[in-house]
Formats: C-alpha cells, structure tokens, sequence
C-alpha cells in the first residue's frame, strides 16, 4: 500500500491496483489550512474512487466535485456529500450508510459508524481487497465503531487526531488520546494519524512521533509518499 498525504484529511491511498483519494479538499476555504499543500490535487492522475466522509468545507470542496465530474472519478460518500456530488455533476455516485457497502474494481467499501455532531449523515469507511485498511472520517470515540471494525482484520487505521471543542457540545471528533484508545481496541497492524492540519487543531510531527499506540505507527509527511508493507 503506498499513501500520500495531500493535507488535512485529504489522502491518496494506492491498494489493489487502484487510487483512492479520501475527503478532497483545496481551493476552497484555504484560510483553515494549517499547512499550505505541496501537491496540486489536479495534476494527480489516476484518481480511480474519490470516498467522501462528509460533507463539510475540509472534507468535500466544490474543486473536487468538479474534477470527478469533468474526469469521470466515481464518488462514494455519505448521503448528503453524495447528493452534492450529483447536483455538481458526477455521474457514477453511491451514497452509503453505516452498514452498508458496495463492491469497486475487486474492493469492498464499507461505511461503518461515525458520529459527529454537525454532520448527522457522517460515515467512515472500512476497504477490503489485497489490504484492508479503515478511514475514520471526522468522528468521536464510540462503542458502536469498535464493534463494527471488530468484524475485520485491519491491516492499517487513518484516524483523526486532532479536534475543535465547542460550548455545550464539546468535541467535534477524536483527538490523541481517543484515538490511541481506538487503536488498542481495534488491533490493526498500523496506525496513521491524519486530520491534524487546520487552523486552530493543528498537531506538530514531533508530537504525533510520540503518540502510544500499541500497533506500528507511521506519521505521513506532507506531500511525499509512503510505501507501507504489512
């Protein structure tokens, strides 16, 4: 499995021969970014499957409907990012809720639970081929999560690790501490932090090098890729 980190959420994960590229996000709402890109999203080819968490301004932009739509690029998503994907255009769109799943080019897509508190329609995604590795999307800590991963030997977790804390609702998704506890009761091989790049919730490398999690840990770098063997 080779995995790009773009920024933010945003990843290039190749497995089984095929690109995924998880949560798009540039051109839009810029300000939030923590740490400018290095990539340009638009030069990448091939993107086979764009998978869509959410859709809030880090996680779905209006650039990147619009590339699925001029490319062809199918879209999996959560209910409400799947019907701005049709409404920009795209014409190969699934929109899935937790439980469901659907087949890609010899993959399995899972949505599994997430649980966000802005984003009712939130999912994760568990994908199985030659690897199967989870998503986590934005989400919190829950019991549900643990359950449903329990159904899957995970060979790699993307897990959000940093989050913003707001009056009367409290944290909008995991940060270090939730997530390393996910880790321990998931078990997979290896674990990546990502969604630590915005304004506000950023987590620094030296930080992130230094996270306990009980699975191999391999903290993406900004741009470059990782080829990771399990």
């Amino acid at each position: 499995m080779d995995i790009t980190l773009i920024g933010q959420s945003t990843l290039l994960i190749k497995t089984s021969n095929v690109s995924i590229m998880t949560d798009p996000w540039w051109g839009s709402f810029e300000f939030l970014r923590g740490v400018p890109l290095t990539v340009d999203p638009e030069k990448i080819d091939p993107i086979d499957l764009m998978l869509v968490s959410h859709n809030h301004v880090d996680h779905w932009c209006r650039a990147a409907v619009r590339l699925a739509a001029d490319r062809e690029i199918p879209v999996i998503g959560s209910v409400r990012a799947a019907r701005r994907a049709t409404r920009g255009g795209v014409k190969n769109v699934t929109a899935l809720k937790p439980g469901e799943s659907c087949d890609f080019k010899g993959l399995v897509i899972h949505a599994t639970p997430a649980f966000h508190p802005f984003a009712k329609d939130a999912v994760g995604f568990v994908v199985k081929g030659d690897e199967c590795f989870y998503f986590s999307g934005d989400t919190r800590y829950d019991g549900e999560i643990v359950k449903f991963l329990g159904r899957f030997d995970l060979d790699c977790v993307f897990l959000q690790t940093a989050a913003s804390t707001y009056p009367l609702v409290g944290k909008d998704g995991m940060e270090l501490d939730d997530a390393a506890r996910l880790v321990e009761e998931v078990g997979p091989k290896v674990a990546v932090p990502v969604h630590f790049q915005v304004k506000g919730k950023i987590v620094d490398n030296e930080t992130l090098r230094r996270w306990k999690v009980p699975s191999r840990l391999v903290v993406p770098e900004h741009g470059k890729t990782i080829e990771i063997s399990f």
